[in-house]
């Protein structure tokens, strides 16, 4: 419409509530109170039970920095505390960011839909890293390894599944297992180890479970790391980096998200075969593939059903604060981080407005006008026609028609004009 100017405007949805994971602290806070904050919201953050004391004290640098620029002190609060307070965090905001495990993810949907409030839900992953034979074998090896140990695995984009070309498998996983072996694990303030605890006691026990599982349907133990002087109360928390040769795509190390240091290590044939072999899966947070051809890895990659690719690097997106991070299928909805993360965090409210106001104006033609004139259908079919007409000769004659009737109104007095149409 010409004679019309249209626009989208971005509002502040008013309190936003997020509900984030202990694994990161820092930026399980940061992330969804930057995107709050700056499209104009405010934003209680509940962060989890076992991350209170981080999160207390991360409060008390934004109180700071909130107090130093003369914020509103109410701008971000953060709370602690079990199920019940997210369930009541649910009910009392106007958008829920959730960062946490599908079966959480599930409930807070069903918790939001009672009061129709939008939510964005960032769950679990299960990481592809596809290698191609054409790739520089010592160099992704060492990206493999920290892919997968990076904040002892407990990463919801760590690489949790390996897919290595047949042809450099056996370079591959020799390289791999040797740096492998050669990593600590130990408690940092005890000594310089490469690696540190898991978090929670019950998931080092998990990640055992999965590992004797896989061995149980034919997998092998290819390389384990060491433990360091680790405490005698406390050896249960430190799980060894572990490497996995012969493993199955049916393994619930292969389908369930593992959350920790350990490497599973499949052959694929053909481009084809990796594809096929990443997509199966329940997941799609992200992925990462690695070739000596960029083209390649791109095609690769865009087969990919996720959220977020790294084209031979491993979980880049997230460093890139100006991208939308999120997933697919049961790694969730919706994005955080980028333009699209701040306009989640906004109504979005289409304005339509006359463009010469006010020398053109909309104004409704006499035949439609209530009361409906004598030809006043037939108005209707003739600018339908001129409009969509099959052809241009079709839309033309229509055209005419409907300026004629215009100007057989505009000569009419209307007290004729409003005679209803007598069927």
């Amino acid at each position: 419409m010409l004679h019309k100017r249209s626009r989208v405007e971005f509002h502040p949805l008013g309190v936003i509530g997020a509900i984030v994971s202990w694994n990161y602290p820092f930026h399980n806070i940061f992330n969804p109170m930057l995107a709050a904050v700056f499209s104009g919201n405010s934003v209680v953050i509940k962060v989890s039970e076992h991350a209170s004391w981080s999160g207390c004290f991360y409060f008390r640098i934004i109180q700071s920095a909130l107090a130093a620029v003369g914020a509103p002190e109410n701008l971000v609060e953060i709370i602690t505390g079990f199920a019940e307070t997210g369930e009541a965090l649910v009910s009392s905001v106007d958008k829920i960011i959730f960062v946490g495990s599908p079966g959480v993810g599930r409930m807070i949907m069903r918790n939001a839909s009672e009061t129709l409030i939008p939510v964005t839900l960032e769950l679990g992953g299960k990481d592809a890293f596809i290698v191609c034979n054409d790739v520089d074998v010592e160099r992704v090896a060492q990206i493999a390894v920290r892919g997968v140990l990076q904040s002892s695995g407990q990463n919801c984009a760590g690489a949790e599944r390996f897919y290595v070309h047949r042809d450099i498998y056996s370079s591959f996983v020799s390289q791999v297992a040797k740096i492998i072996k050669s990593v600590s694990v130990g408690p940092p303030l005890a000594g310089r180890y490469d690696m540190g605890a898991i978090c929670l006691l019950e998931h080092s026990e998990r990640l055992q479970s999965l590992v004797n599982d896989a061995l149980d349907e034919g997998a092998e133990i290819i390389a384990r790391g060491s433990f360091g002087h680790i405490g005698e109360g406390a050896v249960d928390q430190f799980f060894p980096p572990t490497v996995l040769g012969n493993v199955k795509h049916t393994m619930r190390l292969m389908q369930e998200e593992a959350f920790g240091p350990i490497m599973p290590i499949m052959k694929f044939s053909t481009d084809e075969e990796a594809v096929k072999l990443a997509n199966d899966s329940r997941y799609g947070l992200g992925c990462a593939v690695f070739s000596g051809s960029q083209q390649r890895a791109r095609e690769i990659a865009s087969q990919i059903r996720c959220g977020n690719v790294a084209v031979n690097d491993f979980a880049s997106t997230y460093m890139c604060q100006s991208l939308p991070f999120g997933g697919v299928k049961d790694s969730g909805f919706g994005r955080f981080a980028g333009v699209e993360g701040l306009r989640a965090c906004c109504l979005v409210k289409s304005v339509v407005e006359d463009r010469w106001w006010p020398y053109i104006k909309t104004k409704i033609p006499k035949p439609i006008q209530y009361p409906i004139s004598e030809n006043g259908f037939e108005f209707q079919e003739s600018l339908v026609e001129a409009l969509y007409g099959l052809n241009i000769w079709d839309r033309l004659r229509a055209l005419v028609n409907v300026l004629k009737m215009i100007s057989e109104q505009q000569s009419t007095p209307n007290n004729n004009s409003s005679k209803r149409r007598n069927d």
